[in-house]
C-alpha cells in the first residue's frame, strides 16, 4: 500500500490486507524486499467444478450428431413445434414438450436415469444391429393413455400397463417419433419403434455392447400433469450419422439457421458481385498487365458497352457456395437485375485441386518445399491459372439482405451503359476497364490498375 507521495506505507500490526474483511492467508501475502510492507497479491484463485462429469472430445463430437438422427431435438426448432401441434390435436388441449438435457453416458451409468417401474420401448435403426430405447415415466404414461381414451387424465396408481394400454402408448410414441426423426435424407439412419421390454435388465441386454449412449431428457406436460420422456441413443449409431458435405439436408439446415439468425446479420456489410464473363490467364500474365492492354474474353453474357440486356451471376465472396442467376436490363438509364434462379454447390475452378494441379495440404493450402522459396520458385507462378471475372457492378448490401433474396426480386445496380467495369480475381478487384472489340474478339481495355 502507498501513501499520497507514492512511497510504500507500512501497515500497523493487525491491519494486514483482507478480502471482504477476512484476513488473507499467508500464501496470498507478499512483502516488498526493502520495507517488508505486506501487499495483497492481485489475481484470483481458479474455481474448479469438481462435480461436473468429464466429457471427452469424442463424446462432444457424438453429441453434435444427435441433430442428424433426431432433428426435432434442437431447441426452438420447427419440428418440435410440429410435435406439440400433433399432440395437442390428439389430446384436444395444450401439450408442452421441452428438451432439458442432452449428454453422453457410459453404459454403467444408464440405470440411474431410468425410473422403476417405468415404460420402455425399443428403438431399432435398420439395418443397424444396435438398439436404443425410449422411456416414458409410468405416471405420465397413465395420464397420456387416460386422456387419449377420453378420460380426465387424473393420476392413477403406479401399476404396470396392460397390453391394450401399451398399444395406445406406442401409437402416441409413433406419432412423436415421426416428427422428431423424419426421414429427411437417405444417407441417415431412421429410428423406428420395435417392441416393449419389461424393465431395465431386459433393455440392458440389448445394449450390452454399447460403451456410450446419448441420453436426451424431455420434460412433458399433458393436462396439467408433468413427467419425463427419455431417449437412449447408442453411440455406434451416432458415429454413422454424418451426412455428406453436399447432402440436401445440410443445405436445408444452413438455410434454416440463416433465417433464424437473420437479425444478427443486419449490420454485416456484404458486396454482391454481378459477373458477366470470365477468362483464365496465368499469374505471370496478370503481373504483366499494364494500362492500355486488352484482356480478351471468350464470351460475355451482357453487352453493357452497347446498352443491351442480358444475364449475369450474383456472387457473394468467392462464390464457392453457389450463385444467383439474374436477368439484367437497362431501365431509365440504369441497369437492374431480376433474380430468376438460385444455383447451389461448389464450382470447379482452375487451381482448386483438379488432377494435375497439385494436391492441397491438410489445411487446404498447397504444400511448398523449402527449395522452392528462393528466386527459382518465381518460375512456378507461370503454372498457376487464375480466373478473372468481368463485373458489371457491385452492390453494397447487408448479409440480412442476401438471406432475403428470392426469385422475382429486382435489384438496382446503380450503373449505366458504357460505364467502366471491374476485373477481379477471387473477388478482389485488380483493374478497371472498358469493353472493346478487336478483330472480332471481345475484350476489356485496362484503364487503371488497382492495388
Amino acid at each position: 500500500m502507498n501513501d499520497p507521495t507514492g512511497k510504500p506505507r507500512r501497515l500497523p500490526p493487525g491491519n494486514e490486507p483482507t478480502l471482504t474483511g477476512v484476513p488473507l492467508p499467508p500464501e496470498l501475502r507478499t512483502r516488498t524486499p526493502a520495507t517488508g510492507t505486506a501487499i495483497a497479491l492481485r489475481g484470483w484463485q481458479p474455481f474448479r467444478f469438481d462435480r461436473l462429469p468429464p466429457v471427452s472430445k469424442a463424446q462432444a463430437k457424438l453429441l453434435t450428431r444427435v441433430e442428424w438422427v433426431l432433428p426435432g431435438l434442437a431447441p426452438q426448432s420447427q419440428v418440435l413445434d410440429a410435435v406439440r401441434a400433433r399432440l395437442t390435436e390428439l389430446f384436444e388441449e395444450d401439450v408442452t414438450l421441452r428438451l432439458e438435457q442432452l449428454q453422453m453416458v457410459p453404459l454403467a451409468e444408464v440405470k440411474r436415469f431410468i425410473s422403476e417401474p417405468t415404460f420402455l420401448a425399443v428403438l431399432a435403426p435398420p439395418p443397424n444391429k444396435t438398439r436404443g430405447f425410449i422411456e416414458v415415466e409410468l405416471g405420465l404414461a397413465h395420464v397420456i393413455i387416460d386422456k387419449l381414451l377420453g378420460g380426465a387424465g387424473d393420476a392413477v396408481a403406479m401399476r404396470a400397463l396392460t397390453d391394450i394400454e401399451e398399444g395406445v402408448l406406442m401409437y402416441v410414441l409413433l406419432e412423436v417419433m415421426r416428427m422428431l426423426a423424419p426421414h429427411v435424407d437417405s444417407s441417415l439412419p431412421r429410428l423406428r419403434l420395435e417392441n416393449v421390454v419389461r424393465g431395465f435388465e431386459e433393455a440392458q441386454a440389448l445394449i450390452a455392447e454399447e460403451p456410450l449412449l446419448a441420453v436426451a431428457q424431455l420434460h412433458a406436460s399433458v393436462g396439467g400433469q408433468t413427467g419425463f420422456v427419455r431417449l437412449f441413443i447408442p453411440g455406434a449409431l451416432l458415429s454413422a450419422s454424418q451426412p455428406p458435405p453436399d447432402a440436401h439436408i445440410r443445405r436445408v439446415r444452413r438455410q434454416q439457421q440463416a433465417l433464424a439468425h437473420a437479425q444478427r446479420l443486419a449490420a454485416v456489410p456484404v458486396a454482391l458481385r454481378v459477373e458477366i464473363g470470365q477468362v483464365e490467364i496465368s499469374a505471370r500474365d496478370i503481373a504483366a498487365v499494364r494500362e492500355g492492354d486488352v484482356v480478351v474474353v471468350d464470351a460475355l453474357s451482357c453487352r453493357a458497352d452497347k446498352g443491351e440486356n442480358g444475364t449475369a451471376r450474383l456472387k457473394v465472396g468467392r462464390g464457392n457456395a453457389g450463385h444467383v442467376e439474374v436477368e439484367v436490363a437497362l431501365e431509365n438509364g440504369h441497369y437492374q437485375a431480376k433474380v430468376t434462379a438460385f444455383s447451389w454447390g461448389d464450382e470447379v475452378r482452375p487451381g482448386s485441386g483438379a488432377p494435375g494441379e497439385g494436391a492441397p495440404s491438410s489445411n487446404g493450402r498447397p504444400t511448398v518445399s523449402d527449395a522452392s522459396q528462393g528466386p527459382e520458385g518465381v518460375e512456378l507462378l507461370n503454372d498457376i491459372p487464375l480466373q478473372i471475372s468481368v463485373e458489371l457492378a457491385r452492390v453494397s448490401v447487408t448479409a440480412e439482405d442476401v438471406v432475403a433474396l428470392k426469385v422475382g426480386q429486382v435489384i438496382d445496380l446503380n450503373r449505366g451503359a458504357k460505364e467502366p467495369m471491374d476485373l477481379s480475381v477471387n473477388g478482389k478487384v485488380v483493374a478497371r476497364g472498358e469493353l472493346v472489340e478487336i478483330e472480332g474478339n471481345l475484350g476489356v481495355r485496362i484503364l487503371s490498375l488497382v492495388g
